[in-house]
């Protein structure tokens, strides 16, 4: 791997199983997977056992279903193979999508009472993707390294110490989009780093 270079994409060969693995790796941790993940542990933090399934219910559909959804419309429309929104020129569209729904379940989970941290990170998966449009107009910062990084602070917060565990993903994840060669390391520190900063100060803000 060539790594004197932080702004140069990978140019190696793959073997089989390291192609494979990568592959899984991406697919798997696709930021709104990441997130429903999260967001079932964050509804179950709830006392109340109908709260807990209408937070879940509605983050699953907000913040997982109508953004994956979205992001294979535009993976298609755009000619990409692998699920991806590979040119950042491309990533406006299935962004917004994103925002409208987490807006969305923004709104859906206060009026059903979510526990305060559901609401907080739906609001934080909705702020920080603005951002990330918006960076995206000039540069490709990682979403994956980003979409780590908000599950494994709200789970830091929600089940401490356990919770850290999360963070564990992130190196796997920054390897696999390497080699993939879907981002340079420059760009997926970038993302690992705003994650973190983002989510910290609306956990911060608003908990």
């Amino acid at each position: 791997m060539r790594l004197s270079d932080p702004t140069h994409l990978y140019e190696g060969e793959l073997s089989g199983r390291a192609d494979r693995a990568s592959r899984a790796v991406s697919v798997i941790t696709h930021a709104p997977f990441l997130s429903a993940f999260m967001f079932v542990l964050l509804g179950l933090t709830s006392d109340d056992p109908n709260v807990a399934a209408s937070s879940i219910i509605v983050s699953l559909l907000t913040a997982t279903v109508i953004p994956v959804l979205v992001v294979q419309h535009y993976s298609v429309r755009y000619g990409n193979t692998d699920g991806d929104v590979a040119r950042r020129e491309d990533r406006a569209r299935p962004l917004l999508g994103g925002i409208l729904s987490y807006v969305a379940g923004v709104v859906l989970l206060y009026a059903v009472g979510a526990p305060d941290i559901c609401t907080v990170m739906m609001l934080s998966y909705a702020l920080s993707t603005v951002v990330v449009m918006l960076i995206s107009t000039k540069w490709k910062i990682s979403i994956h390294a980003t979409g780590v990084m908000g599950p494994a602070m709200a789970l830091s917060v929600a089940y401490w110490p356990w919770g850290l565990a999360m963070f564990a993903l992130l190196p796997l994840v920054m390897w696999s989009r390497y080699v993939r060669g879907k981002h340079t390391p420059l760009q997926l520190v970038g993302g690992a780093v705003y994650g973190f900063v983002a989510t910290g100060l609306v956990l911060w803000a608003f908990l």
